[in-house]
């Protein structure tokens, strides 16, 4: 009540009385403020990609880093290089990466993968349903019929000897030489991004729980490997030193 009796005193300048003017008094208390926005942490940013991502990303963003907080990694190993910008920063440290990436045919084959073995059954399978790999394909359909037939026959020569001092592994081991090719030819791309190679497979063999188990071996895809990483390794390295000569580069 003590507040509704307060006057209040308005002074209007130029005023000269001819026409009202209606003064509005609001009474009551402020809408509260809006709370700050919280801060947040900058986003590092981390990409992975071909092996070149390391590259095409310094060209177009080179003039935005410091180039003595950068640092690349090679792994010629796994085929890999990582740019890593703002090292010292824990927020905006960045990393792309870039990667030499085999073909899924290639990678399905278990070509020079020590951690794949075929039955022979099953690899006379898979290579009937990838015969467009092979040029003549009379050649694969003879090689699967060897490989479906393979462990039946050398079973059975196991007990055709039915002698007690005699090598089952003996007996697999003369099946793969006398059996099977010395090696088959397929048509495939070993990288992405790369022409099909005609390459020369061969047969390895182990037996585990008395199963015998085949692996394809081929030092010539392993030499085109060797040579085709490198070579994309060092070509995307002498692109960035044109460009970023003062990133350090570390061979790992």
């Amino acid at each position: 009540m003590e507040d509704q009796n307060k006057e209040i005193v308005v002074n209007i300048g130029n005023y000269d009385g001819e026409k009202p003017i209606e003064v509005i008094y609001r009474n009551g208390e402020a809408a509260p403020q809006p709370a700050p926005l919280a801060t947040k942490a900058p986003e590092s940013i981390n990409v992975e990609g071909v092996i070149s991502t390391p590259l095409d990303w310094l060209e177009k963003r080179v003039g935005t880093i410091d180039q003595l907080t950068a640092n690349i990694k090679v792994d010629r190993e796994n085929m890999k290089i990582t740019l890593t910008v703002n090292e010292r920063d824990f927020y905006t440290k960045s990393k792309i990466v870039g990667t030499v990436a085999f073909t899924d045919t290639y990678t399905r084959f278990g070509i020079n993968d020590g951690t794949i073995g075929w039955l022979p059954a099953k690899l006379g399978q898979f290579l009937r349903l990838n015969r467009g790999v092979f040029t003549d394909r009379q050649e694969c359909m003879t090689l699967v019929s060897k490989l479906k037939n393979f462990t039946a026959k050398a079973k059975a020569e196991i007990q055709k000897q039915r002698d007690p001092s005699g090598s089952t592994a003996d007996v697999y081991r003369q099946e793969v030489e006398s059996n099977l090719p010395k090696s088959f030819t397929v048509n495939v791309a070993i990288f992405k991004g790369t022409a099909k190679e005609a390459i020369e497979v061969e047969f390895d063999h182990y037996l585990k729980d008395g199963e015998v188990f085949l692996q394809l071996v081929s030092p010539g895809a392993n030499e085109l490997t060797e040579s085709y990483r490198d070579q994309c390794i060092d070509t995307v390295l002498n692109k960035i030193r044109e460009i970023a000569p003062d990133i350090a580069i570390l061979e790992v």
